[in-house]
This record gives structure tokens, sequence and C-alpha cells, in this order.
């Protein structure tokens, strides 16, 4: 699986200023896109190690007993 995150810098006319976008990959799939470096390097190295080791998350757990 590859992994990348892609900068795209254009002009926004709506906001008459240049604006920048991250993009994070997983292969060929985008799963997010922010604004501004440090929390696309954040998201990518959590993308990448829920690919890697897994993401799982315990929401509820309970013994049940039936008589």
């Amino acid at each position: 699986m590859k992994f990348k995150i892609e900068k795209e810098t254009r002009w926004d006319i709506n906001k008459m200023d240049i604006v920048t976008k991250y993009y994070i990959w997983a292969g060929t799939k985008c799963l997010a896109s922010v604004d501004n470096e440090e929390e696309a390097l954040v998201i990518y190295d959590k993308i990448k190690s829920s690919y890697i080791d897994g993401d799982t998350v315990v929401i509820k757990e309970e013994d049940v007993e039936f008589e």
C-alpha cells in the first residue's frame, strides 16, 4: 500500500488569496484533506498506523449470563 500527502496551491477567487490544501492518500483513495501541513502529517501518521497495526477500539463490552 502506498501512502502519500499531496499539496495543492491555487488561487481562490472568493477569498482573493492563494489557498493551500493537503490531501492524504492510501493507495488510490483520498481519505482526508486539511488546510495545514502540521495537521496533514498527524493525520498521515494515524492513517498509516491504522492500516499497519489495525485501529480497533472497544466501544462497549459486557458479560451476559443466560439461564
